[in-house]
């Protein structure tokens, strides 16, 4: 029992993994520098989003690109005040008037596309272990091992799937996209971290966007 807690322990530790099962560019894209990028996540979660746009934010910022979160610079309720997913349809144009008077020029959007949960089976082990105590060389090979056995156990798997797209404000075309699988979040801040540096890694080596 000992055994199986410091390895569910160990499990819920380590930091979960990102990685980007596919990516897209809109062909004969040349890169180009943006004044200001905006990376707004598409939920009507206002926590749960704001970490997920900070943490890209801090990302780009670190490579040079200048970017500012949704939410700083957007209401509430603008995004997503129907909580579908999507930006409203009746909203897109009052949103690009209101970016492009904060200076933005380009759109870095993330959207939830699905949640899996399955269960895992991890079977149990058996190694070989010395008894305690102290043996004389005559004795040794008496039995000096015994045998340990390990029980199986059950562990949850979480995958989160988000899509990304980034768009050029001015002429509003789609120039890039991504979807990525992040395993086991151990938390939202984790999550986003993850998520962020998996992400801005594929799209600062795209050739899409000049530091």
């Amino acid at each position: 029992s000992i055994v199986v807690l410091f390895a569910l322990i160990y499990l819920q530790s380590c930091s979960s993994v990102t990685t980007v099962s596919g990516t897209w560019k809109k062909p004969a894209t040349a890169a180009q520098r943006y004044k200001k990028i905006a990376v707004i996540g598409l939920s009507g979660d206002i926590v749960k989003r704001s970490a997920v746009e900070k943490a890209i934010v801090n990302q780009l910022a670190a490579s040079g690109i200048t970017a500012v979160a949704g939410t700083n610079i957007l209401p509430d309720n603008m995004v997503d005040g129907d909580h579908d997913g999507k930006v409203d349809q009746d909203k897109k144009d009052k949103i690009a008037a209101l970016l492009e008077k904060q200076g933005v020029d380009g759109v870095l959007t993330i959207s939830l596309v699905n949640v899996k949960e399955s269960e895992q089976y991890v079977p149990g082990t058996n190694f070989y272990t010395p008894y305690s105590g102290y043996y004389g060389f005559n004795n040794y090979y008496f039995g000096a091992y015994n045998m340990v056995n390990t029980p199986g156990y059950y562990v949850k798997n979480t995958n989160i799937f988000l899509a990304s797209n980034f768009y050029n404000l001015d002429t509003q075309q789609l120039l890039w996209s991504a979807q990525t699988n992040t395993g086991n979040p151990t938390s939202l801040s984790d999550l986003a971290t993850s998520y962020a540096s998996a992400l801005c890694e594929k799209f600062l080596s795209a050739g899409v966007v000049k530091p």
